[in-house]
């Protein structure tokens, strides 16, 4: 994976006669190129023009230069002072590019901001293309997105079903793990499809993705569950002795009035059996860093099928952003499900879904987390249990480091005393893991916000 670095930085624009302040002047996303990297970075950037002179910053860089016509040379200089680079090329309309050199190419964080004693970063030859930021609607919009394409698998390269922007509130659906939608038609293929993507305008990679899970509801009445302890639940031994019925029927029978699942054909032990209803996503995921394509059971630092059965309606999850606009999805609709998905499945059924999504420009969460009335959660992903369990307390304790200023030894203390750990995940290709720190406890600290990540 590449370390990618971005920062924020907004200057003024001033009317030139002769030259429209759109040519140069504005808010820009850079797309910078180099042979010491294996995918693009991505920066913000914003001009101002005064004359034939042009000012302002790219990234953390300190922006001089000068204009004729569309041909623009730009001088850099870091935080320090020092010499960044240079650039030169053309911006006409709504676009531009050229080449030049740029200090600390790849540096996370951006480019020579240590203190006038560090070593000056090497000028590398770098491509550059400036693409003008999309300018949001004047308020929200209600989108109703009925999606027609599924993708099984989670890849930067995957084409966006739509292009949003932050604030807006989509209407949408989901098929279930299997593919079928609300009338229990094949719409694609199994193997856990999700909509999408979904191109969320603004995300640039560095940020974080905040979604805002504002209702999942089952959009049929029947849903089905596997009947069999998936391997990796039980011991081998029981595995081998256990003796499954192959014609056992696991379909249920929906009341989103009520809440409540029942089977509909149980068997004479099963037939006061009722299950309330919890509805949730199982699979939910930016797409993954780098060139990573990765099928539809999988998980990792981007989401994928987490299968956490809190991922339920009027909960917020954050996402780090790899890839320009995030490219957001969503699928594997559970009725219900039990803690680890021992089954393989939950009760499976289509989804009616609402969200909203904001972006956090400039910082990236470590991994996916989530927020409910009760707790911070955070989510851990790894080959075995323990190893998910320290990702999840490590992503935990820097959370509460960062947003309330604790110590190490203050956030030991209170994780000794008050987190709580959930199995979300033990039959997938990774192991899943939440630790959670509840909103009680926090509520109790003095709050000094820190700077790191």
């Amino acid at each position: 994976m590449i370390s990618r670095w971005i920062a924020t930085i907004v200057v003024t624009a001033a009317l030139v006669p002769g030259v429209g302040r759109g040519e140069v002047a504005g808010k820009w996303v850079a797309e910078l190129t180099s042979p010491t990297l294996l995918e693009p970075e991505y920066i913000r950037v914003v001009l101002a023009r005064t004359g034939d002179a042009v000012s302002g910053s790219w990234g953390t860089e300190i922006v001089q230069g000068m204009v004729k016509g569309s041909t623009v040379s730009l001088a850099l200089t870091d935080t320090a002072g020092r010499d960044a680079g240079t650039l030169a090329g053309k911006i006409e309309g709504d676009t531009g590019g050229g080449g030049g050199t740029m200090a600390g190419v790849g540096r996370r964080g951006g480019r020579g901001g240590a203190g006038s004693g560090a070593r000056a970063p090497v000028l590398q030859e770098v491509a550059w293309k400036l693409t003008r930021e999309l300018t949001p609607p004047a308020k929200p919009r209600e989108i109703n997105y009925d999606p027609t394409t599924f993708q099984a698998y989670y890849y930067a390269g995957n084409k966006p079903g739509i292009h949003i922007f932050p604030g807006d509130i989509v209407h949408t659906w989901a098929p279930d793990s299997a593919g079928t939608d609300k009338n229990l038609k094949r719409v694609a293929l199994g193997g856990n499809p999700n909509i999408g993507p979904i191109y969320v305008e603004g995300a640039l990679p560095g940020d974080t993705l905040v979604v805002h899970l504002i209702k999942i509801e089952p959009n049929r009445k029947t849903a089905r569950q596997g009947s069999r302890i998936q391997q990796f639940g039980v011991t081998p031994a029981y595995n081998l002795a256990a003796k499954y019925d192959a014609g056992f029927n696991g379909e249920y029978q929906l009341d989103n009035a009520t809440g409540i699942a029942v089977l509909t054909a149980p068997t004479p032990a099963l037939k006061n059996f009722k299950v309330t209803m919890k509805p949730m996503l199982g699979c939910i995921s930016v797409a993954p860093p780098g060139f990573e394509a990765l099928t539809g059971p999988h998980l990792g630092v981007f989401g994928g099928n987490l299968d956490y059965n809190g991922a339920v309606s009027g909960t917020t999850m954050f996402f780090p952003v790899f890839h320009p606009g995030a490219l957001f999805g969503f699928g594997d609709g559970h009725a219900a499900m039990a803690d680890g998905e021992v089954t393989q499945t939950g009760l499976e059924v289509s989804m009616a879904v609402d969200f909203s999504v904001e972006v956090i420009k400039g910082y990236q969460t470590q991994g996916v987390r989530e927020e409910d009335s009760d707790y911070i959660i955070s989510f851990g992903v790894a080959g075995s249990l323990q190893e998910a369990l320290k990702v999840s307390t490590a992503q935990l304790a820097t959370w509460i480091k960062h947003d309330y200023g604790l110590s190490d030894s203050e956030v030991a203390l209170l994780l000794g005393a008050v987190m709580k750990i959930e199995v979300t995940e033990l039959v997938d290709p990774e192991f899943d893991v939440v630790s959670k720190a509840p909103k009680s406890s926090l509520a109790m600290l003095i709050k000094t916000p820190s700077n790191g990540n």
